[in-house]
């Protein structure tokens, strides 16, 4: 179910298409609102927040790639979905790796595309990735029962698989998988989305002493060694959810917003 009071700016120089999503998302429970072009949609965003942002990629004067931009050095963590009717190119890779939260191409999957408003508007799921069954589940539950939304992968192909569909900001990665270590599978993580953060997970000690410490220099947060207590567990997701909010509110300070 989405966030109640939600807010979407629709951004297209296709009045139908601007049409038919407003009356989509309107049904949905959403608020509204629309721009013809990117220079509208930047003055716009200037004056109220948005909760997600649909661009289209391809408008006269300043493009959906460009508004992009400009938005994220007003708010480096608004959520802009760019929707392309074009193959992708270098520029929209680079978006991506600059922050795009997703980018769709044209003629739009309706279904999947609520799915990313959605996931837009509620906190990102953790993921666990982990080949231990047993281990998985008691991490899901515990995280389940402090609110947080979580995804599980048995296998670092699997984790990337949950990652290329959806949003992951926080994953917790066994180091010792089957086929693609932990490593591996971190590093796939962050080329899917650079900002993830990881935390590492592992019952062995010098023996992967190397892998770990190529983790920790690749920026994953830090490593827990099993068996470790659910409080640890509770507190390193407690410290990024409140170093993300830490960084909003200094960003918002410092932009005079």
């Amino acid at each position: 179910m989405k966030e109640p009071g939600a807010s979407v700016l629709v951004v297209d120089d296709n009045t139908d298409l601007l049409k038919t999503f407003s009356l989509i998302l309107r049904h949905k429970g959403y608020n509204v609102d629309t721009a013809g072009d990117g220079l509208a949609a930047v003055d716009k965003f200037k004056t109220r927040h948005f909760d997600v942002i649909l661009m289209d990629v391809v408008m006269p004067g300043l493009n959906g790639v460009e508004a992009f931009r400009r938005m994220k050095e007003i708010d480096p963590e608004t959520k802009v979905i760019l929707m392309t009717a074009y193959y992708e190119d270098d520029e929209l890779k680079a978006a991506r790796d600059e922050g795009a939260f997703h980018t769709v191409n044209k003629p739009i999957d309706i279904a999947r595309l609520m799915e990313l408003i959605k996931e837009a508007t509620v906190n990102p799921p953790i993921l666990i990735v982990d080949d231990d069954d047993d281990f998985r589940k008691t991490m899901a539950r515990l995280l389940e029962l402090q609110g947080y939304r979580v995804d599980v992968a048995g296998s670092g192909e699997e984790a990337i698989q949950i990652a290329q569909a959806k949003t992951c900001q926080l994953a917790f990665v066994d180091v010792k998988l089957p086929f693609m270590d932990g490593l591996q599978t971190y590093l796939k993580l962050k080329e899917i989305n650079p900002n993830i953060i990881a935390i590492m997970m592992t019952g062995y000690g010098e023996e992967v002493r190397d892998v770990i410490e190529k983790a920790l220099a690749a920026s994953a947060l830090t490593c827990l060694y099993k068996p470790f207590q659910p409080a640890e567990v509770v507190a390193l997701v407690n410290q990024f959810k409140g170093k993300r909010c830490d960084e909003g509110k200094r960003e918002h300070i410092s932009s005079g917003r």
